[in-house]
């Protein structure tokens, strides 16, 4: 599967920090982590923090998978709206989760602080919005939903919106200090260099070609015959793991982005807040720590393993028809932003679930594995929750929160 196509951003603006071997030796542990993305370094990062023996390693280079096409939106808002999560789990649990989100998020700020890296890393307030009158209603009663259960919302309608924003809002949800931003390839990298200084250990270029489980442990087998025996295996492939399943646990799409060069001013946007609107697909508008707009959606369907989109490539057409579609929308947003010039565009893998939770946890049929899957707009949030829940779990917890988020729900 081709998951990433084109210039991404955040590998063009930064060099690869640190480069690490391949495996080539036997060796044993208690965790290997499979998948050394933004997921798997945060399950190392808080496994090692625990003097856990871990050992994380990944086919590709350190952050080359879906990392580095991922936007790094961080909200406390999911996929399904409240009183969509509401009418699938029941509304305790669907706050749960959305308050699960939001401590997830200021959580964040403590791990910055603890790697000595700030990776770009902003709060930031948030708009879930609609430009047609038709969901006026629904977004009043998601509002109201929201305000009941303690979240720190504003609603805007279209006269209080032509003070804020330049483009057109029937209504719209204003999250205070309820999502952030952050360069997502640094935070791997920084808290994957944090894991080594706790001992952790690091193989790219290593391909796991075989797992045999056992009564109380794993043993991987690399693709150049190597033999790593762990007392768990932790997978964090992203949706490369679907393979495990039934392929219906997460609806794949491709979502295709663009990144403006650094602005210098940011008319018609207040407070650089995080933009959603309420299509399906949606588009989604972030700001960058050097004053760059990053704007996607425009998701395309994948269809099979052997379809176009499945296996886009890097120059093809179809990619710059959609770049320059999300260009157009841009302008069309900040008409009085006059220097907006596209410099990367980029697409990637996006994968849904039904009720746009994550999976993390065990199954009955993967004795001594741990799967942590944050499928999602809010895979970087996820992969920090999950890689919580897993620390618990490792050390004979057994969180209720995971209840929810296990894989044949």
């Amino acid at each position: 599967m081709k998951v990433v196509t084109g210039d991404t951003i955040w590998s063009k603006l930064n060099n690869i920090p640190n480069k690490y071997t391949y495996i080539s030796e036997n060796i044993e542990c208690d965790v290997v982590i499979i998948g050394a993305g933004i997921t798997g370094a945060l399950c190392s990062y808080y496994f090692t923090k625990e003097n856990v023996d871990t050992v994380i390693l990944d086919r590709n280079i350190i952050g080359y998978g879906s990392t580095r096409a991922n936007t790094a939106i961080l909200q406390y808002e999911i996929d399904v709206d409240l009183i969509g999560l509401k009418g699938i789990i029941g509304e305790e649990d669907a706050v749960k989760c959305f308050k699960e989100t939001k401590n997830t998020l200021y959580e964040i700020n403590e791990v910055i602080k603890d790697i000595d890296d700030d990776c770009g890393f902003q709060i930031k307030d948030c708009l879930y919005y609609s430009y047609k009158n038709n969901d006026i209603n629904f977004l009043r009663k998601e509002y109201d939903l929201r305000k009941e259960n303690g979240f720190d919302v504003t609603y805007i309608d279209e006269t209080k919106s032509k003070g804020m924003f330049s483009f057109d809002i029937k209504g719209g949800i204003y999250s205070n200090n309820l999502a952030g931003e952050i360069d997502p390839y640094r935070l791997t990298h920084s808290l994957i260099r944090k894991g080594v200084e706790n001992g952790l250990r690091v193989y790219e270029n290593t391909e796991v070609v075989n797992i045999k489980n056992e009564k109380h442990n794993v043993q991987l087998t690399t693709k150049n015959g190597f033999k790593i025996k762990a007392k768990k295996v932790i997978i964090a492939t992203g949706y490369e793991a679907r393979n495990y399943f039934d392929k219906k646990t997460a609806i794949l799409t491709r979502s295709f982005n663009i990144v403006t060069k650094p602005l210098t001013g940011f008319e018609g946007w207040y407070n650089k807040c995080i933009i959603r609107d309420t299509e399906n697909a949606y588009t989604y508008i972030r700001a960058t720590e050097d004053n760059r707009i990053i704007i996607g959606g425009e998701d395309e369907k994948l269809g099979g393993e052997r379809s176009k989109m499945y296996n886009l490539q890097d120059e093809d057409e179809f990619s710059y028809r959609k770049y320059n579609t999300l260009f157009s929308k841009l302008k069309s947003f900040f008409p009085d932003i006059n220097d907006i010039e596209m410099e990367y565009g980029f697409s990637g893998f996006f994968g849904e679930t039904k009720d746009g939770l994550p999976y993390i946890g065990e199954h009955k049929d993967y004795p001594n594995h741990y799967f942590c899957l944050g499928y999602g707009s809010n895979g970087t949030i996820y992969g920090l929750m999950g890689a919580k829940l897993l620390r618990d779990l490792y050390f004979g917890d057994n969180p209720p929160i995971l209840e929810l988020f296990k894989i044949d729900r």
